[in-house]
């Protein structure tokens, strides 16, 4: 009976490790997905298959990945991905690798603690794993929420920036698509470049450049990007004069992440509240200790 537990512990913990490395090993982006990403939400993509196996366990990832994506509905995150420039099929690879880790791991302290002598009930790893596994499967979706806020927030911190900019160039006579190229131009930081990325495939595209806004902020969940991209169509074909409303827009969303910063740093004064009283109380037992001591012995 040792030895059957011994294999099935190895078992799968090679099960664990290969799904583990497979989740983790990066691939070659698709053709016909990154060529997607280049075209507008309108357009359409004839599915290509790759004709090479760019790596040994290319050929798994393909297989199993996309039924996971499907079977797990994880499309839902798809703002999410889109936000952190990821796919489904990466999501879908870590809930599977995190899964197998967190199922394994009381099997392998079993077997750990077997070797040393002791004896646990077959029940004990097994609903430890079961309970374990389910809890590191949900670990992803929790991981990529927290960075989507992240990164949504310095998004709205670059549009913030983005719209002062453009204001400025629309204030030096500059036409709709010029003053948004010329603006997304002078930021280096990844969030302008995901800009630029989006006004050079609308005009691949043959589209206006606040089109390519408009979908950036469909796939990315940030609405001040579009926003933007309407006050400058209402530039772009009514003429209108819009630096005012820049100016207005870009003071509202400032305001708008003061705001946000101010309650989160209100939110971590409040929550040091507890450490801070349990360090104090501490603090003062030290200091009482001993006279508590000589009273005692008195």
């Amino acid at each position: 009976m040792t030895t059957w537990i011994v294999l099935l512990a190895g078992a799968l913990v090679g099960g664990g490790i290969v799904v583990t490395i497979a989740g983790a090993t990066p691939t070659r982006p698709d053709l016909a997905a990154a060529v997607e990403r280049l075209l507008p939400a309108n357009g359409a993509v004839a599915t290509v298959a790759p004709e090479g196996v760019p790596g040994r366990l290319d050929g798994v990832r393909r297989a199993v990945l996309p039924q996971a994506v499907q079977t797990f509905g994880l499309r839902r995150y798809g703002a999410d991905l889109n936000m952190l420039n990821q796919q489904p099929e990466d999501l879908a690879a870590r809930k599977i690798g995190y899964g197998m880790l967190g199922l394994v791991f009381p099997a392998l302290m079993a077997t750990l603690l077997l070797a040393a002598g002791v004896h646990l009930p077959f029940a004990v790893p097994a609903i430890a794993g079961l309970v374990l596994g389910g809890v590191f499967f949900l670990l992803p979706d929790l991981s990529l929420r927290t960075q989507a806020t992240a990164a949504r927030a310095s998004m709205r911190a670059a549009t913030c920036v983005f719209l002062e900019l453009v204001a400025m160039e629309r204030i030096a006579d500059a036409g709709p698509t010029e003053a948004l190229d010329r603006a997304a131009a002078i930021g280096g930081s990844a969030e302008f470049a995901r800009i630029r990325d989006a006004l050079l495939r609308a005009e691949l595209g043959g589209d206006p450049s606040w089109t390519g806004l408009t979908q950036l902020a469909a796939t990315t969940g940030v609405t001040e990007l579009g926003d933007l991209a309407d006050i400058i169509r209402i530039a772009g074909q009514d003429g209108a004069a819009v630096y005012s409303t820049l100016r207005a827009r870009a003071a509202s969303l400032r305001n708008q992440l003061l705001a946000t910063s101010t309650a989160k740093a209100n939110a971590a004064s409040e929550h040091m509240v507890v450490p801070v009283s349990l360090l104090g109380l501490c603090f003062m037992a030290l200091l009482g200790y001993p006279a508590f001591v000589r009273i005692l012995l008195s």
